[in-house]
């Protein structure tokens, strides 16, 4: 396969889904782009903050790919879903528009994707075309009581110091956080596990698509009974891939 797109600090390329993916620095970023085999015309894409090779078979992704969609990443892992996170996602998107891409991306946002996601878009809604939301996390406490290590690293990267009582009700968490999202008329896709023990469906994704319907927003949700956090995505990929395809194409 040839690559088309010219990217900056190219670390590596290989074949991954059928697309040749590229490897490069971004700022001092590890970032990476899957260019389809054919590209549909006006360069749709869809960004996986978190994740990007996990379950491609059930999240839509090996599909899409197959379609002519562009997969985007960059690495924002430790971050938190912080302020920091959202301006590195931002420094993304800026340069794959000098690419070429499509004005509005599809999120797909498992596990801690999905709070990369809500607070990307939340922060730039106009740069967001829909999101898919599998298992996600929609709080910024949700790792108060099971790991502390983790929720003091959340809480330094908000500024709390080791405060992570602060974490609770904070008004950056998506749960608290979601009206930009239903103003920009975002369409959610919520997947979750109803037996998931890492992240808790009720506190996080249930929660967060009762308030984002609630405030009249567009909200499909798939509950899984007896489900855990994994696997992501779903036995057939449809649903998810109309789903993109709808809030993507033609807009």
């Amino acid at each position: 396969m040839e690559a088309k797109l010219k990217l900056p600090d190219e670390i590596s390329c290989d074949v991954w889904q059928g697309g040749l993916r590229r490897k490069f620095k971004l700022n001092g970023c590890a970032a990476q782009i899957v260019e389809p085999p054919e590209p549909l015309e006006g360069n749709p894409w869809f960004w996986l903050p978190e994740w990007p090779t996990a379950f491609p078979e059930r999240n839509g992704v090996k599909d899409l790919l197959k379609m002519g969609y562009h997969m985007v990443h960059i690495d924002v892992f430790g971050k938190c879903g912080s302020p920091e996170a959202v301006g590195i996602m931002r420094s993304m998107y800026d340069f794959v528009r000098t690419l070429g891409f499509a004005e509005k991306a599809a999120l797909i946002g498992m596990s801690l994707g999905g709070l990369y996601s809500f607070r990307y878009a939340a922060k730039y809604p106009e740069t967001v075309a829909c999101i898919y939301a599998d298992a996600p996390v929609a709080t910024l406490s949700y790792r108060v009581e099971s790991r502390r290590a983790d929720a003091v690293e959340f809480s330094r990267a908000y500024g709390l110091g080791d405060d992570t009582a602060k974490l609770f009700d904070h008004p950056l968490a998506p749960v608290n956080n979601y009206l930009p999202m239903v103003k920009a008329g975002i369409p959610l896709l919520l997947i979750v596990g109803l037996a998931d023990t890492s992240v808790d469906a009720e506190k996080n994704g249930l929660l967060l698509a009762e308030r984002w319907l609630a405030a009249g927003g567009r909200a499909e949700v798939i509950k899984r009974p007896y489900w855990g956090h994994h696997p992501h995505g779903l036995d057939d990929t449809t649903k998810i891939v109309r789903f993109i395809l709808s809030s993507t194409l033609n807009k």
